[in-house]
């Protein structure tokens, strides 16, 4: 390859452009310059500015007069150079490696990372809403387990009051019987008599009758009850569940945002 100055690492770098950009997929562009115009020149877009001179303010210009590499960004065209003087062997600078950066990458990665931390945070706070309601869903499902107990309590407390409705029932049919056997007499006192025993047992059958209504009520309450008690216990279960899932899910998201954080953090690196 040609000579492009007596500068040997000048000549060296531009010997090496060839395969360097191999190393960059094509989104680094290379350049040699002396201390006045481009020597040589690579660039991802094609074009070529070999022979152009180097502007009097860009960075090139400045890493030549102040002797030291200088680091140029270009946020409207996602671009970062690096420009670094060469000296010769008197120790004066003759030139200068440029090399130029796409951004785009990491404009992309970037954006990628801002707009999944984004919606993390949505998806975050639905999880956190939808989780907090299903603790109040379970607290009120513990108050109603506690409320179907009582009723369940209240309800098998009516046997002693049935038995003793029984025991009246009972004990007024038993009275009707001993003033029937007094009607039996054919007195004036046995025709009275007669008179008593007839509502005394009529008391007592439809005392006996409403007992027995009560009694079909309340088993069929105690039943919906029971079915009641099981259906809240598969609730709970159920709530107990969705409340365990989102509970990963939220460690799900804390490990998502993390992700994010990194995707950022190796964004500025790129």
């Amino acid at each position: 390859m040609e000579r492009i100055s007596d500068n040997e690492v000048l000549n060296a770098f531009n010997l090496l452009i060839p395969y360097l950009k191999e190393f960059f997929d094509n989104e680094a562009s290379f350049a040699v310059t002396d201390t006045e115009k481009f020597l040589s020149n690579v660039r991802n877009d094609g074009q070529d500015y070999t022979g152009t001179p180097i502007s009097p303010t860009g960075g090139v210009s400045r890493a030549i007069k102040e002797s030291r590499p200088v680091i140029d960004y270009f946020p409207s065209a996602a671009l970062k150079s690096y420009s670094v003087p060469v000296k010769g062997e008197s120790g004066k600078v003759e030139g200068c490696i440029v090399i130029g950066k796409s951004l785009k990458r990491r404009e992309e990665l970037l954006e990628l990372s801002r707009t999944l931390s984004t919606a993390i945070k949505e998806i975050s706070g639905v999880s956190n809403e939808f989780s907090s309601k299903l603790q109040s869903v379970l607290a009120m499902n513990d108050e109603t387990a506690q409320k179907i107990d009582e009723a369940k309590r209240n309800v098998g407390g009516t046997d002693k009051i049935f038995n003793f409705i029984n025991q009246v029932a009972s004990q007024t049919d038993l009275l009707g019987i001993n003033a029937a056997i007094e009607a039996a007499r054919s007195d004036t006192v046995g025709k009275g008599f007669n008179v008593i025993a007839q509502e005394i047992r009529q008391l007592s059958e439809t005392s006996r009758e409403s007992v027995n209504k009560i009694y079909t009520m309340l088993n069929a309450i105690n039943k919906s009850v029971d079915e009641i008690h099981s259906t809240n216990e598969k609730t709970n279960e159920i709530t107990a569940s969705f409340s365990t899932a989102f509970a990963e899910i939220t460690d799900s998201l804390e490990e998502l945002t993390s992700t994010a954080h990194l995707l950022e953090t190796m964004s500025d690196r790129v």
